[in-house]
């Protein structure tokens, strides 16, 4: 590494500590580019350079505890469990991880959750990472008899995902509920997930009679 791509480095490096600091203490919204340049000992146009936007800038400073935060949930997942325990490990760790900041996490998943994916590298990625691992518990548990061999896992996943999601929505919408009751909400939404509401065989959506 040159002494150039060092300095650059550096800069980012300053400028992520900063905005994690100040985004902790005052939120998104009241903390200005120029304030993290002024924390950062850098001018506004350095913070420009390296991150194109406030949002973009949010998304990589709170990356690093989101994908820490999913790595070991995915190291302490219990050997053996039932599906519905292992995916509850998952999203309950990370209602505890937003819980600890609410207001900040909801930025984010405001600023980003609904905009193109080339705009949104980190989260997008994050995202992808955990329905892959999703699909791969399902594979695992379609392996062990425990669930029918003509589920889809990956649409199994996506749909997993989304009652994730809804939950996620109602934690932040919320503030006056706490992690753990938002955690018992998305189990019973994912019980009866897996269980089925039909008792009629499904047939694919678009298909005749």
């Amino acid at each position: 590494m040159n002494r150039r791509e060092a300095s650059k480095n550096e800069t980012r490096r300053l400028i992520l500590r900063a905005a994690r600091k100040l985004f902790a203490k005052k939120g998104m919204e009241d903390c200005t580019i120029r304030d993290i340049a002024r924390k950062a000992g850098v001018s506004p146009a350095s913070i420009v350079v390296h991150f194109k936007s406030k949002t973009a800038l949010l998304e990589e400073a709170l990356k690093g505890d989101i994908e820490s935060a999913l790595s070991e949930l995915m190291a302490s997942m219990p050997r053996d469990a039932e599906l519905i325990d292992s995916l509850m490990h998952l999203a309950t760790g990370f209602f505890r991880l937003y819980d600890k900041n609410r207001d900040l996490y909801r930025a984010l998943i405001r600023q980003t959750i609904f905009e193109p994916v080339s705009e949104t590298p980190g989260i997008s990625a994050q995202s992808e990472k955990y329905l892959e691992f999703l699909s791969h518990l399902i594979e695992e548990h379609k392996a062990r008899g425990h669930t029918r061999p003509e589920v889809d896992s990956t649409v199994a996943a996506m749909s997993i995902f989304s009652l994730y999601m809804g939950a996620l929505i109602a934690l932040f919408r919320m503030p006056e509920t706490s992690a753990e009751a938002v955690s018992d909400i998305l189990a019973s939404m994912t019980a009866q997930c897996l269980e089925g509401i039909s008792t009629k065989k499904n047939r694919m959506y678009g298909d005749g009679e």
